[in-house]
């Protein structure tokens, strides 16, 4: 007499369950991460800024003067400067000379400037939002609508 073997293995119902669970987990992860990426890039952006910001200081202790307005800052146009990302860069930095007082505060007199960083479509952030460094170390952000909101 032969003993019959069970069949092992999972049901539809249990293969169901766990795709249904997987899903779930996955509708919760992928905003998140999502979320924490756009963070990273605009941090980086930011820090680039800050950065840019230093090297114009030590630009104006070298030459006594600010470089001039510049609307598409590429590597090296400021000795050190060089943001990365090349040659797909997430940001497009730019210098206003004087500053123009884009963050809301009188635009100052004397020697001045305003830093900007755009998201490119690269970068995978809004085009129309901008970010903004001033000499007096004003930080401002430009939203899409218009909204200037202070500090960043």
């Amino acid at each position: 007499m032969r003993k019959r073997c069970k069949a092992r293995g999972f049901t539809l119902v249990e293969v169901m369950v766990v795709i249904a669970i997987l899903a779930i987990i996955a509708a919760i992860a992928i905003p998140i991460y999502s979320h924490y990426i756009k963070g990273a890039k605009i941090g980086r952006g930011e820090g680039n800024l800050v950065l840019l910001s230093t090297l114009m200081e030590r630009y104006y202790q070298n030459n006594n003067a600010y470089p001039a307005s510049n609307p598409a800052l590429t590597p090296n146009v400021i000795p050190g400067w060089n943001p990365g990302n090349n040659p797909n860069p997430l940001f497009t930095y730019a210098i206003q000379n004087p500053d123009p007082g884009v963050c809301g505060v009188a635009a100052p007199t004397g020697p001045s400037y305003a830093l900007s960083a755009t998201p490119t479509a690269n970068s995978g952030l809004p085009t129309s939002e901008t970010f903004y460094l001033d000499s007096l170390n004003d930080r401002c952000e430009v939203l899409p609508n218009g909204t200037t909101v202070a500090g960043w």
